[in-house]
């Protein structure tokens, strides 16, 4: 468990780069009708291992928009949610006003660097689904922490991403392992605190389009929450962008296997 905790941490966070990056895609993390129960993987996977009942309280980290908050929203009694995009908060809070969703509450927060403690009491469903905010020791063993019930995770892993992972290339900068060893550590850190993580898998294609002034912002700016960017690379970076946009769109195409992981934490 000691090699685990001093291998498994995150890199440096340009908090500044990432939150502006999330902001700009803000748009595409807010509910749709198919994220429901019936026909979405992780949510399917919650239901069948968890009785979900209406005296729950829930707690979404790296909630992005509150999109499964609002799914699990009919369920419980109260689903929280924490993100550092204030855009995601906010067009997750505009969604349930508009659709009278009154048990919903999302605030912005950066799980990396919370505080456990503020949060008061604990929750009876903690999940995070494919976010970076869970992305080592300290932010999962918080999400154990902050649980009275069980946790839920979903990590996207074996993944390509055909035009990020050409950014990367093109700025000098490795494929990302981070996804794979993040599955492996947190199978390890769970098995090892004596808990018995379930996993069950989803292969998933996702092919995202971007208006070109958008997919500038999302990518270069996810690259510079992680990496120090020149003037120079940013410039080559933007004009494969455009050289790759199509009617000024730009189309990505990301392969990956999503994998859900269930853990009791009482």
């Amino acid at each position: 468990m000691e090699e685990l905790i001093r291998n498994w941490r995150r890199g440096a966070v340009n908090i500044e780069a990432e939150t502006a990056a999330w902001d700009s895609a803000a748009e595409e993390y807010v509910f749709e009708e198919k994220i429901n129960f019936r026909d979405e993987p992780f949510l399917r996977f919650m239901a069948e291992k968890t009785e979900i009942r209406p005296d729950m309280r829930s707690l979404d980290v790296g909630c992005g928009a509150g999109a499964y908050s609002v799914a699990l929203a009919g369920r419980v009694a109260q689903a929280d949610g924490l993100d550092l995009s204030p855009r995601m908060v906010e067009l997750g809070m505009d969604y349930a006003r508009k659709h009278g969703i009154r048990n919903l509450s999302l605030r912005v927060a950066d799980w990396g660097s919370l505080d456990e403690t503020q949060l008061g009491e604990k929750y009876d469903i903690v999940f995070a689904h494919t976010t970076p905010a869970v992305a080592d020791y300290d932010t999962l063993v918080k999400m154990c922490a902050v649980s009275r019930g069980c946790c839920f995770l979903c990590k996207p892993a074996r993944r390509t991403d055909k035009v990020f992972d050409a950014l990367r290339e093109l700025a000098g900068l490795k494929k990302s392992p981070a996804g794979d060893d993040s599955v492996a550590y947190t199978f390890a850190v769970l098995w090892g605190l004596g808990y018995e993580p379930e996993l069950s898998y989803t292969k998933t294609v996702w092919l995202p389009e971007r208006r070109l002034e958008d997919a500038e912002k999302w990518f270069i700016g996810r690259l510079r929450g992680r990496e120090t960017l020149s003037a120079e690379t940013e410039t080559r970076l933007k004009e494969y962008l455009r050289d790759i946009s199509v009617d000024g769109l730009v189309k990505e195409e990301i392969n990956t296997t999503l994998v859900n992981i269930y853990w009791k934490t009482v």
